[in-house]
């Protein structure tokens, strides 16, 4: 016969390969928490649950063309990594033949990622960047 317990491998498994931060499990005579930090997955016991960051939101392709990551007369990526943005400003650009069409931040908050290089061709959908907004802010 299983028990509860026999379980939490798996499941630490799965919420790790999930990007989950956090898998509470609730039942009528016990309940399990388990806190994904990024390195590991711990049980977590109590009313003790640690803080989770906001969840990334994926900037996509919102058309075929050319990602740039900088206007085409200037030699410098307009949002790095770890960089602060306002909601509405400017991520890179798309190239559609001779058109340029901004990628705006759909919301204020951090760039932690980079996902597309410069000059790559996308398509519609494609993810460029990963943006974790500021404490507040929806999508």
């Amino acid at each position: 016969m299983s028990t509860p317990l026999d379980h939490v491998d798996q499941l630490s498994v799965w919420l790790k390969d999930a990007g989950l931060a956090l898998l509470e499990l609730r039942g009528p005579s016990a309940s399990l928490r388990l806190v994904n930090d990024g390195v590991s997955v711990r049980a977590v016991d109590g009313e003790e649950i640690p803080p989770v960051d906001a969840p990334s939101i994926t900037v996509r392709a919102t058309s075929p063309g050319i990602f740039l990551d900088r206007h085409p007369l200037h030699e410098h990526a307009i949002a790095l990594a770890d960089a602060d943005v306002r909601g509405g400003e400017p991520l890179g650009f798309l190239q559609i033949g001779p058109l340029l069409l901004a990628v705006p931040a759909p919301l204020s908050g951090m760039v932690t990622d980079v996902l597309t290089d410069h000059g790559t061709i996308v398509g519609y959908g494609t993810p460029l960047l990963l943006l974790r907004p500021i404490e507040g802010e929806t999508s």
